[in-house]
């Protein structure tokens, strides 16, 4: 279900109002307003949030397109907001449980819209569509031996996602009529069908999923509609409790493999998409822990992934990996956390050798591990098209903590082209250089967070080729962004 709505600005300021916060269960935090009927738990649930975006020198100097017109502007200021209502229901079953969900999704776009060359947000957007609507089964005690709620079954339209969501992580793509470009409140796949195998210290899942597409109502500027299969494997050691069993941030390290077969896609969108096959190894965290106390502060994130593809007219091989190095100062004020991270993303050149060598990021997301994670700079990754494909990229990132609700950071990023598009004039694999600065602060309200971001980027020679003019693409783009966050 989608259509347009009317959500006023007063509405959106929801996100900054205080609701009760209900008590920790098994050292979290329950969200959401319980209430009981027999065997029944029903469960409120609220995610709201507000940005305030502002670009100037949009495009490097070359400007932003609005909607319906031919004129550029250099600057543009938006805000966004969603509100985000859910119920959640539990149903006991003496050794095993039911459960479903459902949650709507409103939002809207405010101001003169998003800083892409071509602007998808300009004329002012709004939505309210289902973001989640989904049934299922855990076992609960069903299989004692191996853990309480070891088997999860579910099918519906659910959030879904592997590893720090290098492969597979946002079902749904944001903007257009859709609103909320940036913020991004959906990431939901549809038509899922999930098996979740919660024992430790090995951990698998097996998974159907299909991109939430929806062509007509934006106005065909949605992603490919895609359908794949798959499995995932991992085996981890829990930082807390078993909580790694369930949660990926409760994960003290973890190696992983991942399988997947798209068998459906628009080839229209897509050309190559369609029967890919996608292999990934991973591994992240505290990997070396066991070696002492002092290799706790040390952790390791990366991955390798393949993509072939043998149809005929569609022939791929692709590939990407990365290795980032993370280590905390943990003895030192504000435990400083430094990380160097270098990532390949394979690109292609050449549109006539009858094979597809650039690689296909898939259903990637922002990612568990924060800024940087897998939007590869804030101006970059919302106002660049040419995404996690065709690049290779070097990330440095610095973390403080100078107080447990407080932590402050800065990314810094230097982009290349792995293959420039020669064929288009492209000659430089001198990217893009970006800078961002950020706070992020747990406020004393319950559930409410305030983050703030100032970015700076400067095109390279093979960016300014790429928008068609060097002499109108010499200037440096800015952003300053505040987001307010709320989850009840």
């Amino acid at each position: 279900m989608s259509r347009r709505l009317f959500l006023p600005s007063a509405l959106l300021a929801v996100c900054c109002v205080a609701l009760p916060a209900m008590a920790a269960d098994d050292d979290h935090e329950a969200r959401g307003l319980t209430h009981s009927i027999g065997e029944l738990d029903l469960t409120l649930t609220l995610d709201a949030g507000f940005g305030l975006f502002s670009v100037a020198n949009a495009q490097h100097g070359l400007g932003s397109q609005a909607l319906g017109s031919s004129e550029r502007a250099g600057g543009r200021a938006m805000s966004e907001g969603y509100l985000a209502p859910g119920l959640a229901a539990d149903w006991h079953l003496g050794d095993s449980s039911l459960y479903g969900g459902f949650k709507l999704v409103g939002s809207a776009t405010r101001g003169q819209g998003d800083a892409q060359r071509n602007s998808s947000t300009s004329d002012r957007p709004e939505a309210l569509d289902i973001e989640d609507a989904y049934l299922g089964w855990k076992s609960g005690i069903t299989f004692a031996r191996l853990g309480e709620d070891a088997v999860d079954l579910s099918l519906g339209r659910q959030p879904f996602s592997v590893g720090d969501g290098f492969l597979l992580m946002d079902g749904t793509a944001e903007g257009q009529r859709r609103a909320a470009y940036v913020l991004g409140p959906r990431s939901s796949f549809d038509r899922t069908a999930i098996v979740r195998l919660n024992t430790e210290p090995v951990r698998a899942d097996i998974f159907h999923l299909e991109g939430n597409v929806d062509q007509d109502f934006m106005r065909a500027g949605d992603a490919a509609a895609t359908s794949l299969y798959g499995g995932n494997i991992e085996w981890f050691a829990s930082g807390h409790k078993d909580h790694g069993r369930f949660e990926y941030e409760e994960r003290l390290w973890y190696v992983g493999l991942t399988a997947l077969t798209v068998y459906e896609a628009d080839t229209g969108v897509s050309a190559n998409r369609k029967g890919l096959d996608v292999y990934a190894l991973r591994s992240g965290g505290a990997l070396l822990s066991g070696l002492g106390e002092g290799w706790q502060d040390f952790a390791l994130y990366s991955e390798l992934g393949l993509q072939r593809n043998g149809d005929t007219g569609r022939k791929s091989r692709a590939h990407a990996w990365y290795v980032e190095p993370q280590y905390t100062l943990s003895a030192l004020p504000w435990t400083p956390r430094i990380s160097y991270r270098y990532a390949h993303f394979s690109g292609d050149n050449n549109s006539n050798d009858g094979r597809n060598t650039a690689w296909d990021s898939l259903f990637t997301g922002g990612g568990p591990r924060g800024f940087g994670t897998w939007d590869l700079g804030e101006i970059y990754t919302r106002y660049t098209p040419n995404g996690n494909s065709n690049l290779n990229s070097h990330m440095l990132h610095v973390k403080l903590q100078p107080l447990e609700e407080l932590g402050l950071g800065a990314v810094l990023y230097r982009h290349f082209f792995d293959k420039p598009d020669t064929a288009n004039g492209v000659t430089s694999d001198d990217l893009l250089t970006e800078l961002n600065v950020y706070a992020e602060w747990a406020t004393p309200v319950k559930g409410l967070s305030v983050t703030g971001l100032l970015g700076a980027a400067k095109a390279g020679d093979g960016r300014r080729q790429q928008l068609g003019t060097s002499d109108a693409t010499d200037r440096t783009t800015y952003l300053g962004q505040v987001v307010f966050g709320y989850s009840f």
